[in-house]
């Protein structure tokens, strides 16, 4: 059948038709496949004593697709209660590492003869640097356990260390989901978003990017002095450029903050602005006095400027450089603790 509904026909709607229609409200991965993870904040595995063989999983809530046919559709998985799980003893002289996954049994998919879900831990292989077995189809990963050598009832694992989280999370269609420490979700369409660390990322088709890029603060003590009437970006006794590289926020804006300690000597005017290029150093906008924080007079004064920067193209890198100028050609500004500092608007 090409073409399915769910409650829908009188008669004849199949496990297959139930599954689809409920992976409906679900996370997309991708045309008929949706994203397997967590409920946020069940499934806590613990151990029931500081060293042991047994460890407590909290109740919690899995989503599994299937992932034997593109059809299979998913499945919802409930652990309603505390459960005691046993690792088995330990090598006798090499460590392992064992997965702790939920697993779902379809006869239709597998020929296991079963359909059913279950908790299981899944024993590596021992080695002197042991990695953790491989996850079956239609199942999801919760944890890995450290196992050392000689582990058992008598000497058991030290939970607290032992434990690797391994969960990985998911939501309603169109909710933001948690990243987590599982195997990485790539996004399903441009424009998805997901909670990594606090920060909000979007998927772009290829990569998760910050919807907001962090803001870029450079700053330097190092003094330097210009003679030049036309802007330069490198001042005289300095060792480098004062230059702030960062990354176009999906609004397209940026505010540019930009200034030092400056003076001036007879009766110069000192002039501080920037210069902006793309990452392959095409010039997007020029220095100009109209974009400038401006000494007028003589003696002594702190400077700044904010300017904001637009029609920037979205996760793009660009580079802001500070730029120098005398009103008078041949006398000299001064200039230190300069910076420049870019903050992303929403």
């Amino acid at each position: 059948m090409t073409v399915r509904s769910a409650w829908h026909p009188p008669t004849g709607q199949t496990r297959e038709d139930t599954r689809l229609a409920v992976s409906l409200g679900m996370a997309s991965a991708g045309p008929l496949l949706t994203r397997a993870g967590c409920v946020f904040g069940g499934l806590q595995l613990t151990g029931t004593t500081a060293t042991g063989m047994q460890a407590k999983l909290s109740p919690g809530q899995v989503w599994i697709p299937g992932t034997s046919t593109g059809s299979q559709g998913g499945y919802p998985v409930t652990v309603d209660s505390d459960t005691l799980l046993t690792v088995a003893d330990g090598h006798a002289s090499l460590p392992r590492v064992d997965a702790l996954v939920v697993r779902v049994y379809d006869n239709d998919y597998d020929g296991s003869g079963k359909y059913e879900a279950a908790l299981e831990l899944l024993q590596g292989t021992p080695a002197g640097s042991p990695t953790a077995p491989a996850v079956p189809k239609n199942a999801e990963l919760l944890y890995e356990i450290a196992v050392p050598a000689g582990a058992s009832a008598a000497k058991g694992i030290a939970w607290a260390s032992a434990i690797t989280d391994r969960r990985r999370y998911t939501a309603a269609l169109g909710g933001i989901v948690p990243a987590a420490g599982g195997a990485p979700h790539n996004g399903a369409y441009a424009g998805q978003y997901r909670d990594a660390g606090g920060r909000l990322e979007r998927w772009d088709g290829a990569q998760w990017a910050k919807y907001i890029p962090d803001t870029i603060l450079r700053h330097t003590a190092d003094w330097g002095a210009t003679t030049a009437a036309t802007y330069q970006e490198m001042l005289t006794d300095t060792v480098a450029t004062l230059t702030a590289t960062f990354t176009a926020p999906y609004s397209r804006w940026v505010s540019l903050t930009f200034g030092a300690f400056t003076a001036a000597d007879g009766n110069a005017t000192a002039y501080i602005s920037f210069r902006l290029r793309t990452q392959s150093g095409t010039e997007v906008l020029a220095p100009s006095d109209d974009r400038a924080a401006i000494l007028d007079g003589a003696g002594r004064a702190s400077i700044s400027t904010c300017f904001p920067v637009g029609n920037l193209t979205p996760g793009a890198v660009y580079t802001a450089t500070a730029a120098y100028r005398s009103s008078v050609a041949g006398t000299r500004v001064h200039f230190d603790n300069r910076f420049v500092r870019v903050d992303p608007v929403a």
